[in-house]
């Protein structure tokens, strides 16, 4: 998971230390061939003629320096943009793996993994509205105005303190704090898709049935959510080419599943519903 964030600048160190290493392999032996060069003026039978002197130098005294120059310059900006293509394509906006710390040590692994927690019970608007919502400190008082988890000297844990302090709750009187100020979480964004492309989470929780962990991976799991997968249109693209449409158990296909079932058909992929047209994502 982590590689992801560091496999383009660990190849560009290995590039960079290999470069250096050619450069510093050049300079000794050009060293070593002025030191051979002075025995044999000095001498000429003191020093046998190299491999490069007797092979390789009557070969390459041929070729036309312009023509070799032009065909390093093209191999190297080939390999470049070979590089800079694959970069662009899987690094660049890709944020696969990415954790970033939040306010509050929240963990799905209790919640959703432990507790049996419904998603949608936190993130509430996933089933009915473009946005899956981040929940309100109102949302984790419904629990945690009774659940207090304390140290062994009766303190409220220190996460649940920070919630206590956003919402203005007093653990000792259980009670809410009168004229006190709330401050907001301020919770970091995990997932983020480019402005280009529109995604509608009821669309696919309510009429495609989709489960949460088919794009966040095994939420219920993580103590600390990262992001699941790339979240690039291909990645994108090949579940709709994988996945069916489920009409029978789905009201929202009942024509279609009655138009299908007429020609003798029981199956229809994503992608032959229309799932590849660029205007649904784009538009």
């Amino acid at each position: 998971m982590s590689s992801t964030f560091y496999s383009s600048s660990t190849l560009v160190a290995v590039l960079i230390l290999i470069l250096v290493l050619l450069i510093i392999a050049g300079i000794l032996y050009g060293i070593e061939n002025n030191l051979k060069n002075l025995l044999r003026d000095k001498d000429p039978g003191s020093v046998e003629s190299s491999y490069y002197q007797r092979v390789i130098k009557p070969v390459v005294s041929e070729w036309n320096p312009t023509i070799v120059t032009l065909v390093v310059i093209a191999f190297v900006v080939v390999i470049g943009g070979i590089y800079g293509f694959k970069f662009g394509m899987e690094e660049v906006g890709v944020q696969q793996g990415y954790s970033p710390d939040q306010p509050i040590n929240f963990s799905h692994k209790i919640h959703a993994g432990t507790h049996k927690i419904d998603c949608q019970y936190c993130h509430s608007t996933a089933s009915n509205s473009r946005h899956a919502s981040i929940p309100s400190a109102n949302t984790c008082m419904n629990c945690h105005a009774g659940v207090q988890k304390r140290d062994a000297d009766g303190n409220v844990s220190v996460e649940i303190q920070k919630i206590y302090d956003a919402i203005g709750f007093d653990a000792e009187t259980s009670k809410y704090i009168d004229g006190y100020e709330q401050k907001p979480i301020k919770w970091v964004r995990i997932h983020n898709l480019p402005d280009l492309a529109y995604f509608n989470h009821s669309q696919h929780v309510a009429i495609g049935k989709v489960e949460c962990q088919t794009c966040h991976g095994p939420i219920e799991e993580m103590d600390k959510v990262f992001q699941f997968a790339t979240l690039q249109m291909g990645w994108c693209v090949n579940c709709h080419r994988q996945r069916s449409v489920d009409m029978e158990n789905n009201k929202y296909y009942e024509d279609l599943h009655s138009d299908l079932k007429s020609k003798g058909k029981h199956y229809i992929s994503v992608a032959e519903n229309g799932g590849l047209e660029c205007g649904k994502c784009h538009y």
